[in-house]
């Protein structure tokens, strides 16, 4: 699926559930697993792969599809945070 494909919904909706994969990852890392952590983990994975699977043709474009808007939502936060400190020097 292409970013003019996608509307802004889904993808602000994609960046705030991999801010919780983010958040859970470290969480599990660092306090170990508990019920909390791995339910934000579950949630936010079923979250960012329910648009993908309704659009998918095949089990291979899913799972690109899945990786895709992890990597985009990854990449829309570290945009976000980039913007927000070049403001302040620029």
């Amino acid at each position: 699926m292409k970013d003019k494909d996608r509307p802004i919904k889904i993808r602000v909706f994609n960046s705030l559930c991999a801010i919780v994969l983010i958040v859970s990852a470290f969480f599990i890392f660092f306090a170990g697993v508990s019920l909390y952590a791995a339910a934000g983990v579950v949630v936010a994975l079923a979250s960012i792969a329910t648009p993908v699977i309704s659009g998918g043709e095949g089990l291979v474009a899913i799972l690109v599809g899945i990786v895709e808007a992890i990597v985009e939502g990854v990449m829309m936060i570290v945009e976000g945070i980039t913007s927000v400190i070049s403001g302040f020097f620029g």
